[in-house]
């Protein structure tokens, strides 16, 4: 997947991140109706106008059952899913796990950004046995893994990921994000271009950085795989 052209305007957009950061934050309820509960917000993540954004988001250690989840977004325009396992009753660790995908598109087809969020239950001293809800008519859940990588104004990134030893790769995806407590502006995401490939297994990304991406962005991409046994 490949962001648009990389001729920013560095004062431009310094002026607009300095502007977002004084935006107060909303209200989220991923821990609403948890005894216990660890929130975990993640980056501020690039929707691009056309297409669909995907992203990983994992309770701290890949520990404890996602029991809850909730997004912030930049406008109304921004919708937000995520992808649940088929189980019944759908309940927190049979149709969630300790990570969860969330997905984004833009209705309106504006860029945009959102912040997706999960409510994780710690991980009790004796759980109960819920492998049998991991096999269903039409295959296990497929594995998920993600990289963040860290990204600088004015250089170039490389990175890649693959499956776990005996698993295939069944896709990829990449997606740019801000590591801010405020949404940035959505023209930001356009300094930072993407370029992803799949080849034996793996998928490789080559992340150019334009010179006018603030340093006080945070700019990050994430590479993620899914994965089948």
């Amino acid at each position: 997947m490949s962001r648009g052209p990389l001729a920013l305007l560095a004062a431009a957009l310094v002026a607009a991140t300095a502007a977002a950061a004084g935006a107060p934050a909303a209200g989220t309820a991923e821990c609403a109706g948890l005894a216990t509960c660890i929130d975990v917000p993640g980056p501020w993540v690039a929707v691009p106008p056309h297409g669909e954004t995907w992203f990983l988001l994992e309770c701290p250690g890949r520990r404890g059952i996602v029991g809850g989840l909730d997004a912030l977004a930049s406008s109304r325009d921004i919708h937000a899913t995520w992808d649940a396992q088929l189980a019944a009753p759908i309940a927190p660790g049979r149709s969630s796990s300790s990570v969860a995908l969330f997905r984004a598109v833009s209705g309106r087809h504006r860029a945009g950004l959102v912040e997706p969020r999960i409510g994780c239950i710690p991980e009790p001293q004796s759980s109960a046995q819920t492998t049998a809800y991991r096999s269903t008519p039409v295959g296990p859940p497929l594995d998920l893994v993600a990289l963040d990588l860290p990204v600088r104004p004015g250089t170039v990134h490389r990175g890649s990921l693959g499956c776990a030893h005996g698993e295939t790769l069944v896709d990829s995806w990449d997606a740019v994000a801000f590591a801010t407590a405020a949404a940035p502006d959505p023209a930001l995401a356009g300094a930072i271009r993407v370029d992803r490939a799949e080849r034996g297994g793996r998928v490789t990304v080559r992340i150019t950085v334009s010179e006018g991406l603030p340093r006080s962005a945070g700019g990050l991409v994430q590479i993620g795989v899914r994965c089948t046994e």
